[in-house]
C-alpha cells in the first residue's frame, strides 16, 4: 500500500483500493465513485463489502446521512469490518457514528496476543516491505522516505544493506530466498508526481552473503510496482497502479506480464503456493492465478465473512495470511482453501483490530516461531511531493509477533 488512490472501474464495478485515505471532493452531484458503487450496490445488495465502500466514499464526498445508512447495512451483512479513523474523518463527531463503532468493535473475535519484538531507531522511515530470513533469525525493512533496506538489530536498530550508490527509489515490497542467499527488494518511483513523469520500476537483488546489490531487474512497462514472491527460477510483482501482475525470469530478466494491466485492479499482495499457482490480493477478494494460462479466479469466501483489501498476502503451511487495513483498523487473517484451490473454507483471525499496536499494518513475514507484521508505518502520510504529513506526530515503526494458532484437530 503506498499512494493514495480510489478508483472505480464502473464497467466492472471493481473498487481499486490502493491505499487507504480516500480523498474526494463534495460537488453539488455524486462523485463518480458514488455513482459507481450505489449501481454495484443495487446490483448485489447482499455485499458487504461493496456497501462498505460505498460507505467509504459516501463520506469522502460529504454525505454524512448516506455513509451512515451504508455503514449500519455492513453491520448488518457481514463480519470483519471496523472503520478506520481517517477514512470517516468527517464523521468522527457524529454521535450516532460513534455508536455504529462500538457495535463493530464488540463483533468477535478479539485476538491480541501478538507482542511488539521490536520498535525502529528512526522514526523517519516510512517503511512498507519486511521479510524473514530463517537461516539468520533476521528482519530486513524496506523504506520508502529513506529509499533503502536495513537489516533490523537488536532493539530495533538498523543497519544499511543498501547503499546510496544503489540508487534505490522507495522501497516497497521484500522477500527472501534463504536457500539461494537472496533478497528481492521492489524499488518505485511512482510514489510521487515528479517520480511518475519518467517512472522507475525494478526489483533489485542482494546477495546476503556478501551484503552488496547483485542485480537489477528493471520492468519498463510498470505503472508502479508493490510487492514481490519469489518462484522457482522467477519472481512476481505486482503492479498495483496498472492493475496487473509481472514476471521476471531469473536467468535472463525477461519480463512478462502473466496477469495482463487492468485485469487486476489494485493488485497488492502476491503469494506463491507450493503447487505452483499464485495467489494476488484484490480490492473485493483475493484472486487465484493459473501461472500457466494467466486465466484469473476470484476467491469464493464463506457466508458473511470477507477477504477484501488485503495489503501484505503469504502462503504459509498451506494456508493463505492476509494483512487487512481498509476494511478494518488492522486485521490479521488466515485463509483455509478448499482442494479446488479458489474456495475459502474457512477465514480465522489472527489478530483483531483491537490489537493496540496496530496503526496501518501494511505487510507481514511468515516464521517458525509465528508471524511477523509491520505496523505504525504512516504509509498514507508520505504524499506526492515526497514529504511526510504532519512529521511531528510519526511514532517509530514497530514489528509484532503473532504466534501460530495450535494445529486443529
Amino acid at each position: 500500500m503506498n499512494v493514495a488512490l480510489l478508483l472505480v472501474a464502473t464497467a466492472t464495478l471493481v473498487i481499486a483500493f490502493v491505499a487507504r485515505d480516500v480523498r474526494a471532493q463534495a460537488t453539488a452531484t455524486p462523485p463518480p465513485a458514488v455513482a459507481a458503487l450505489e449501481k454495484a450496490v443495487a446490483a448485489e445488495p447482499t455485499d458487504a463489502v461493496l456497501t462498505y465502500f460505498l460507505a467509504v466514499v459516501r463520506a469522502q464526498a460529504g454525505d454524512t446521512g448516506g455513509a451512515l445508512v451504508a455503514l449500519q447495512e455492513t453491520l448488518q451483512l457481514g463480519n470483519g469490518f471496523m472503520p478506520p479513523d481517517d477514512l470517516f474523518a468527517s464523521l468522527l463527531a457524529n454521535r450516532r457514528f460513534q455508536d455504529l463503532v462500538a457495535k463493530f468493535a464488540r463483533q468477535p473475535p478479539r485476538v491480541v496476543n501478538g507482542s511488539v519484538v521490536a520498535t525502529m531507531s528512526d522514526p523517519l522511515l516510512i517503511p512498507e516491505g519486511l521479510a524473514y530470513d530463517g537461516s539468520e533469525r533476521t528482519l530486513y525493512i524496506g523504506s520508502i522516505a529513506r529509499r533503502g533496506v536495513y537489516r533490523i538489530g537488536r532493539r530495533g536498530a538498523l543497519e544499511p544493506l543498501s547503499v546510496p550508490a544503489d540508487e534505490l527509489d522507495a522501497v516497497l515490497g521484500l522477500a527472501v530466498d534463504e536457500r539461494a542467499r537472496k533478497l528481492y527488494a521492489v524499488s518505485t518511483s511512482a510514489l510521487t508526481a515528479a517520480g511518475r513523469t519518467l517512472p522507475r520500476n525494478a526489483v533489485v537483488v542482494y546477495d546476503l552473503r556478501t551484503g552488496l546489490r547483485e542485480r537489477t531487474y528493471p520492468i519498463p512497462e510498470a505503472a508502479q510496482l508493490n510487492d514481490v514472491a519469489i518462484g522457482d527460477g522467477f519472481v512476481l510483482a505486482t503492479d498495483s497502479a496498472g492493475g496487473g501482475v509481472w514476471r521476471v525470469a531469473l536467468a535472463d530478466g525477461a519480463v512478462d506480464a502473466v496477469v495482463p494491466l487492468g485485469r487486476a485492479p489494485g493488485a497488492n499482495g502476491v503469494a506463491i503456493a507450493r503447487n505452483g499457482s499464485a495467489y494476488v490480493a484484490g480490492n473485493r477478494r483475493p484472486l487465484h492465478v493459473n501461472l500457466g494460462t494467466g486465466e484469473i479466479t476470484a476467491l469464493r469466501m464463506p457466508p458473511r465473512e470477507q477477504a477484501a483489501a488485503i495489503d501484505g498476502l503469504y502462503w504459509h503451511d498451506g494456508h493463505l495470511i492476509g494483512i487487512q487495513n481498509v476494511t478494518t483498523r488492522g486485521r490479521v487473517v488466515r485463509l483455509t482453501l478448499a482442494a479446488d484451490g479458489t474456495t475459502v473454507t474457512r477465514i480465522e483471525t489472527l489478530q483483531s483490530h483491537h490489537q493496540p499496536a496496530f496503526h496501518e499494518p501494511t505487510t507481514g513475514a511468515p516464521a517458525a516461531d509465528g508471524f511477523y507484521v509491520l505496523t505504525r508505518t504512516y504509509v498514507t502520510r508520505f504524499d506526492a511531493d515526497g514529504k511526510i504529513a504532519g512529521i511531528d506526530t510519526v511514532r517509530p515503526a514497530q514489528v509484532i509477533r503473532i504466534p501460530w494458532p495450535a494445529s486443529r484437530p
